[in-house]
């Protein structure tokens, strides 16, 4: 398997489990299961930024030019920030056609 191919399925990996992690404490929730606070969901952010470091860590191919490392840097970041934003939008909206408003 490539090094892309790798990295791509990582991250679409990462994404997914954002509506996947929020379907599953949502319903925890609802059936007062777990109740969720700050400290929880900031506990749970950072299991996620974690993980994105530790896939950028190692996937994303190392150069021996700091420019090109950065250029890589900022590509990956951006590419992790619009899957985040997609994989919010998604988890939204299945989480209000699952349970509503």
């Amino acid at each position: 398997m490539s090094i892309g191919s790798r990295l791509v399925l990582n991250a679409l990996a990462w994404a997914v489990s954002m509506p996947v992690l929020n379907l599953l404490f949502t319903g925890l929730e609802r059936h007062e299961i777990l109740t969720l606070s700050g400290t929880s969901m900031a506990f749970i952010a950072a299991a996620l930024l974690l993980w994105a470091g530790l896939i950028y860590r190692n996937q994303v191919p190392s150069s021996h030019g700091i420019g090109r490392r950065i250029v890589y840097l900022v590509a990956y970041l951006v590419a992790m920030i619009l899957l985040a934003l997609c994989a919010l939008w998604i988890a939204f909206w299945a989480t209000v056609a699952i349970y509503g408003l």
